[in-house]
Formats: C-alpha cells, structure tokens, sequence
C-alpha cells in the first residue's frame, strides 16, 4: 500500500514558543490512523504560514504547521514513523475549523502510522506501541493547551487479504467492537468520556484481489454506534494510486473532519 513521496518543496520546521496568552487557548487535536492520515499526496501547494495552526512535530517540539504535518524529521517515537509522509488532510481541516472561529489556536498532533491495523491501536500503555506512544503525546503537548478533539482514518488494513499480507492482523469482522474499544479506552485514560471523535469510513481500492473485506470494513464502519462521534465519507474522491487519495482529495477530507466537528461540537452547545 505504499506510495514513494518525493520531498516536498519546503518544510518550515522552525521551533516556535508559545505566546503566553495563546497557553490556555489552543485546542489540540489527535491525528491517529494509519497512512490516509499521515498522508500520502505528492503535491503541496503553497500556503501561508498561519500563527494560529501549530504542530507539536515528531520531535516533541512545537512548530507553525506546514505540510507534511507527520514529517518525521528527528522523530522521538520510531513506532509511528512514516518516512514517506506527504501531505495530510491536517492542514485543510485547521484551515476550514478556523473559518468556523477565527478566534482559535489549533494544535495538531500527528500520531498516525502507515499499515496499521485498528489490533494495533488497541490499548497498551508502553511508549513503544501506538496506542501508548499517542497518548504519551497527547500528555506533552497538553501543557500548552487543551485536547480538543480526536481525528481517525484507519480501516484499510483490516480489509487487506490475510492470506496474501499474512503479516498483517486483519479483523474485519471486529473492526466496529475493537474501533470502539479504542475510542472507549482512549477517553477513560484522558478522563474525557465526551471527548469528540470523528473518523473517516474507508474510500475506494482499485486493487479489489487484494482487500477482499473491503466493503465489509465500510459496512462496519457505517454500523459503528459511538456517542460525541461522527463518521465521514470518502468514496466519491479521486484515488493516487490503488488506496491512496490524491492532495486535491485530501484537502476535501480535511475540510469534511472539520465541518463534522464543528457541527458536533454545536451539537453538544444546543444541550
């Protein structure tokens, strides 16, 4: 399922310090999954370099965000390292969810790992697992601000032929019961039971020979019951390659994470 990312253009990765009237007003938000998360598009347009979207990078240190936002430059956790990281849906969801406020300091943590089934995101709290490496994040990166919100695009790996990827653990008919365990977990260990989630059903394969349980993962998905959760769609986007979406798609991801947000969030404001 990889695709080779060539260097984007620029990387701004200047160390920045967090102003101390921003401490108290950044929102942080997770960005967990696996490579459609990372991601995987191979051009990156020029944007501006906004204050307010921030990074806490790979290297545990803050940085105004640019794309790839899971660059793994001096990355402190190898056990989510994605060295062909390209560019993510992060960005645009910062830039959309700023439309909605303006007034926001976003800051996203990349936690995401390329391949990675949701038995790998189950709990186990060793730093050297991907459930306890992105909580240990969360915990650093929270003494500037407050968790926010949780942003998952994992499944693809679950569909994938155990028989061809023996080295993969596929649980597709699992995935809804392990996917909300996760989420469960995760909350009960931030002691946030009502912590927004929102995560991306699965899209398209052009490889179908290869992901045999892929329309049962959607199926699963669709099914998935979760409170302060909503789930959006990426079947109708264009595709890089055989599971990969292209920049342009991944921009339109970004901005579905943020207007699901938004409206949960103004969902939980109504009550």
């Amino acid at each position: 399922m990889s695709t080779h990312i060539p260097a984007p253009p620029q990387r701004v990765w200047a160390i920045v310090d967090i102003p101390k009237n921003d401490v108290e007003r950044i929102s942080l938000f997770i960005l967990a999954g696996q490579s459609n998360m990372s991601g995987m598009g191979t051009e990156f347009p020029a944007e501006p370099h906004d204050p307010r979207i921030l990074v806490f990078g790979n290297d545990y240190r803050w940085h105004i965000a640019a794309e790839p936002v899971d660059d793994p430059f001096n990355q402190v956790d190898k056990v989510s390292e994605d060295i062909d990281a390209g560019y993510s849906p992060a960005m645009a969801f910062a830039q959309v969810l700023l439309e909605h406020d303006p007034q926001m300091v976003i800051g996203l943590i990349p936690c995401a790992k390329g391949a990675s089934s949701i038995a790998e995101w189950q709990r186990n709290l060793s730093d050297q697992s991907l459930y306890g490496s992105c909580l240990k994040r969360e915990r650093a990166a929270s003494t500037v601000g407050t968790l926010a919100g949780f942003l998952i695009f994992q499944g693809e790996a679950d569909a994938m032929d155990a028989i061809q990827f023996p080295e993969h653990i596929v649980n597709p008919t699992h995935w809804s019961a392990l996917f909300s365990a996760f989420v469960n977990d995760f909350r009960l260990d931030l002691s946030d039971p009502d912590l927004p989630v929102v995560y991306a059903q699965i899209g398209t394969t052009t490889t179908p020979e290869a992901f045999p349980n892929w329309e049962l993962v959607k199926e699963q998905q669709r099914l998935t019951r979760l409170p302060a959760s909503a789930m959006i769609t990426t079947d109708d986007l264009p595709l890089l390659d055989n599971v990969h979406f292209t920049t342009e798609s991944y921009q339109i991801i970004g901005a579905r994470f943020a207007e699901a947000y938004w409206e949960l969030i103004q969902q939980d404001t109504k009550r």
